[in-house]
């Protein structure tokens, strides 16, 4: 027997135990829904971060690791980046340090509590670590990161963390159909200090119902996005936008698709006056748009 080998994955072994010990003291259940649970960790002393999507109820019970549990207050909330902040009155731990980089292939830990507070954890690789992206709620995320490890449903809120303890993200199956997402520690950062401070992220509105169309020869070619339904009162009615009209430009910029919109319409938009360009007929028009701010369940 290879004692030198054995001894080293013991060692590796106690060291990912003692880092999923550390850990867990910031990491709480997070009872929001009346189906499965999520998890929730300290971000400040009385400020728990959690998925946005994992919470329904207008009530939240959290769960210590104690077994203790504690009826939270919504402090804010994001859906476009699936981040939510509950109150508390217990003091927590002090947060999770984040990582100062983040690197595909380095060990990643996802750290969770089920309904009783009792500890889970799994454990993998950095899979993918990629460019800042928009999310289809129109969320900036800083970077794309996915890890390669198995995420069981309360895992939703959980932290993910380096071999070393540090904060890489949070775990959030709210952000994609496909596979289970990882907002990094500087969306986390950013996102939670705007929370802080308003309880929600403004975002731009044009109060429209959208679809991308490929332009035929006569229309110039190309793409574009044509108007499927106008919210009434909503900024796009009030500069004149009807069903039908074919967005070509917003802001002086090109239109492809939805997601070109979306990528205009960020926080610094809010209120200001912007020249929409439209097929209208066939024919080109010009409308002035005032933008307006996002409600919380609307999307552009």
């Amino acid at each position: 027997m290879n004692t030198t080998l054995g001894g080293t994955l013991a060692a590796l072994s106690n060291d990912i135990s003692a880092t999923v010990d550390a850990v867990a003291a910031a990491v709480v259940a997070v009872e929001g829904r009346d189906r499965v649970g999520s998890s929730g960790f300290f971000i400040r002393p009385n400020t728990i971060l959690t998925a946005d999507h994992a919470i329904e109820a207008d009530e939240v019970e959290v769960v210590y690791a104690d077994g203790r549990s504690e009826t939270a207050r919504l402090a804010g909330r994001d859906p476009a980046t699936d981040i939510a902040l509950l109150a508390v009155a217990t003091a927590g731990p002090p947060p999770i340090a984040p990582a100062a980089d983040v690197r595909v292939g380095a060990i990643a830990i996802a750290v969770a509590r089920d309904d009783d507070g009792d500890l889970a954890a799994t454990m993998g690789v950095v899979g993918s670590v990629g460019a800042a992206w928009r999310t289809w709620r129109g969320g900036e995320i800083d970077r794309f990161v996915r890890a390669d490890l198995s995420l069981y449903p309360r895992f939703s809120g959980s932290p993910l963390v380096d071999a070393a303890g540090r904060l890489i993200g949070m775990n959030t199956w709210g952000l994609s159909r496909r596979q289970a997402i990882v907002v990094p520690a500087t969306t986390i950062e950013r996102v939670a200090a705007a929370l802080g401070t308003r309880g929600r992220i403004a975002r731009g509105y044009l109060g429209l119902a959208m679809q991308g169309i490929e332009l035929p020869e006569s229309l110039g070619g190309g793409s574009g996005v044509i108007a499927l339904g106008v919210a009434p009162g909503g900024p796009a009615e009030r500069g004149g936008l009807i069903v039908g009209d074919i967005i070509t430009t917003l802001a002086g910029r090109r239109i492809h698709s939805s997601d070109d919109i979306g990528a205009l319409l960020d926080a610094a938009s809010v209120g200001s006056q912007t020249i929409v360009g439209v097929l209208r007929g066939g024919k080109p028009h010009e409308l002035d748009v005032t933008i307006g701010e996002r409600p919380d369940d609307h999307d552009d």
